[in-house]
């Protein structure tokens, strides 16, 4: 799907499987070392894979189970990972999802709250990060 729309892809696994606490990790270490790169990773419920990757600083891994969530990923907490759980969607949802969010602008699109208090809100999140990871 990502490849039809000029994507470029890396897929950590085309050595073979490994566990979803390794694909959260690998793609996280990715992602907090490239901050232009987004990830998709996948598990049974996607909360496994996320929680893994955000263990990794600057790393913003949201659960989605729906098109909705996997928009307000990037348009309320501006993530740069989605997870998702291959037992709760099917392949086309996940299409759909992964459009949803590439589409989808920081900020842009949620009437609950002004793009200054989302900014706001990310700031604290990384102010947040910036007290655990002391390096």
């Amino acid at each position: 799907h990502l490849q039809a729309k000029n994507y470029t892809i890396k897929d950590i696994t085309e050595s073979g499987p490994i566990g979803y606490c390794d694909v959260g990790d690998k793609v996280g270490a990715i992602i907090s070392e490239h901050p232009e790169y987004i990830g998709f990773v996948f598990c049974g419920t996607g909360m496994g894979v996320s929680i893994s990757a955000n263990k990794h600083k600057n790393v913003y891994c949201g659960v989605c189970e729906s098109v909705t969530t996997a928009r307000f990923c990037k348009v309320i907490n501006n993530c740069n990972m989605l997870a998702m759980g291959g037992l709760l969607i099917t392949p086309f949802k996940a299409n759909m999802m992964v459009d949803a969010y590439l589409s989808a602008t920081f900020t842009q699109g949620f009437s609950e709250a002004t793009p200054d208090d989302l900014q706001c809100g990310l700031q604290t999140m990384k102010e947040v990060e910036k007290r655990i990871y002391t390096d």
